[in-house]
């Protein structure tokens, strides 16, 4: 087994918390390595590394070449979810019964998981780098994100325009609120815009925030989404407060070369476990107690001598595993979770 766990006890990074200008220290404990399988996870883009979703507990969709797959863990099968894409997915996101798929030059896929009827259509001229699927007074809608600098939000399943967002540069990626309220979006100019919906559903810019000189690549929204954390190309992890606009947290890589570095994905898990998690360019992911944002645990995919790209991470809907891809291998990871429990959520600023 390649895999192998780090735990930095008493070593404390280059890379300060802007709360309180504390160190982070690498001593954290929260997941354990539980199974390694066989299964390969397609790159289509050198930056878009959010590839998997997880549809239940123990089911995670994937894409392979012109296919999406589903790899069931208990039966360790992985099988041909959507089999008949003119394209190789750079994007994917599911909610509810709908799947949304993108790709170059446009293109789009919406699929009906319940009834398996599916659509091809093209938004904007260039890749689609980033879709998600949200859903705004009982209704669900799309907002795809095109590098024509252009943001692009449908209705589902019919399709139809709500709104086309015109960017100062183009989105790498977006997010919805857990609220629903709400809208996150990283810009390829090093920052991030978030909007808020009114009451005829359309989306207004609320405030903006410059993050890195570099490009931002991902972002998340914590349960209350009432906090949000922003990957950036130079390798760090910014955490924000929208009540107060304060940056709770500025979070580095440990990998120091500039082009494996790059901080790639974010998630919060849900409820009471209060962890953040992030991945770099290859073989690094973080996983961050974001209570006091003081101590974190990196779990290293691979051996030291070799490079792993990672091409994707979820936590499972009960937040009991962690799933993250590389090219050739899907990782399990197992959440402590009784030990996050027995402690009081932190507060914040």
């Amino acid at each position: 087994m390649f895999l192998q766990q780090r735990s930095f006890d008493k070593r404390v990074t280059t890379n300060q918390s802007l709360k309180g200008d504390k160190p982070i220290l690498n001593n954290g404990l929260f997941v354990s390595i539980k199974k390694s399988y066989y299964v390969s996870t397609f790159i289509q883009h050198w930056k878009l590394r959010d590839l998997i979703c997880s549809l239940s507990n123990t089911a995670i969709i994937h894409p392979k070449q012109n296919a999406i797959y589903k790899f069931d863990t208990k039966t360790q099968r992985d099988t041909k979810f959507h089999s008949e894409l003119s394209f190789t997915p750079t994007t994917l996101d599911t909610r509810g019964q709908y799947m949304v798929v993108g790709g170059q030059t446009g293109i789009i896929m919406l699929k009906n998981l319940a009834t398996g009827y599916f659509r091809t259509y093209r938004l904007g001229e260039g890749m689609n780098k980033s879709v998600c699927v949200s859903e705004w007074n009982t209704k669900l809608r799309v907002v795809v994100c095109n590098s024509d600098q252009s943001v692009y939000v449908s209705t589902i399943p019919e399709l139809e325009k709500i709104q086309t967002l015109k960017m100062a540069a183009a989105i790498n990626y977006c997010i919805a609120s857990p609220d629903g309220k709400k809208l996150l979006m990283a810009s390829d100019h090093g920052g991030v815009y978030l909007y808020h919906i009114n009451k005829y559903g359309l989306y207004q810019e609320q405030s903006s925030y410059k993050v890195s000189n570099e490009p931002c690549i991902s972002c998340a929204w914590n349960q209350s989404s009432d906090m949000f954390a922003v990957t950036s190309q130079d390798g760090f992890v910014s955490v924000f407060n929208i009540h107060s606009g304060l940056r709770l947290a500025h979070l580095g890589s440990f990998e120091t070369r500039k082009a494996k570095k790059a901080a790639r994905c974010v998630q919060f898990s849900s409820g009471p476990i209060d962890l953040l998690a992030y991945t770099e360019h290859v073989s690094n992911i973080y996983i961050v107690d974001t209570r006091t944002f003081e101590t974190r645990q990196i779990v290293r995919l691979s051996p030291e001598n070799e490079d792993r790209a990672i091409t994707g991470f979820t936590f499972s809907p009960d937040c009991r595993k962690l799933f993250v891809a590389l090219q050739d291998h899907l990782i399990e990871l197992e959440v402590d979770r009784s030990e996050r429990t027995q402690f009081g959520a932190g507060s914040l600023i």
